[in-house]
């Protein structure tokens, strides 16, 4: 069972075991990642005090896509904090859409540029989708965190940038935590289909 909370703070294990999680979730044979933020970075350029390092993992399978893992400081050990999936569509639009924050009574819709946010919001099986992804509350290791919601779709190069921020959410009792990366996907090939 691997819950995303470690009794280690050292990058190169807790990699390790977020890629190996990873692996199974998209049947990938191979990710890259790489620390991009510790804590001697973090004195000299700032950031949150229990942010230890992110871990940036490239995918290839089922499509080419990056996730960003902030790792935060749970006592003596660790947890996986905020989750960023981005990755590039292949149809452009005419400009940013966002989702816009959790309601109380109802879904969210997109906001934004008006021709992307129709051709989303007209999608109800996506926005169902994305409500159940795209969490703003989780409890990892026994503590809760708590992150921003964001889903973004942005004109880039001839295609279009999706930004999906999460958490990991808790399986098994608390016991076991998924990524959701293969939800991502499923999400994704939503959203290009929409497009």
């Amino acid at each position: 069972m691997n819950n995303l909370a470690y009794n280690s703070q050292q990058p190169e294990k807790v990699g390790a075991q977020v890629e190996e999680k990873l692996r199974k979730e998209t049947g990938a044979a191979a990710t890259s990642a790489a620390t991009v933020l510790d804590d001697v970075a973090k004195g000299v350029f700032g950031g949150r005090p229990d942010l230890l390092f992110t871990l940036v993992f490239d995918l290839s399978t089922p499509r080419p896509a990056q996730l960003r893992a902030s790792v935060d400081r749970q006592g003596v050990g660790c947890h996986v904090g905020v989750l960023l999936y981005s990755a590039q569509l292949s149809k452009p639009v005419k400009g940013e859409a966002v989702l816009e924050a959790p309601k109380m009574f109802g879904g969210s819709k997109f906001g934004g540029d008006a021709e992307t946010a129709g051709k989303l919001n007209a999608k109800g099986d996506l926005l169902k989708r994305l409500g159940k992804l795209v969490r703003t509350e989780a409890e990892i290791g026994g503590l809760t965190i708590k992150a921003e919601r964001l889903v973004k779709v942005a004109p880039t190069g001839g295609g279009s940038l999706v930004l999906i921020s999460t958490l990991p959410r808790p399986t098994s009792m608390g016991m076991d935590a998924t990524l959701d990366a293969k939800e991502f996907f499923d999400v994704l090939a939503m959203m290009e289909a929409a497009l």
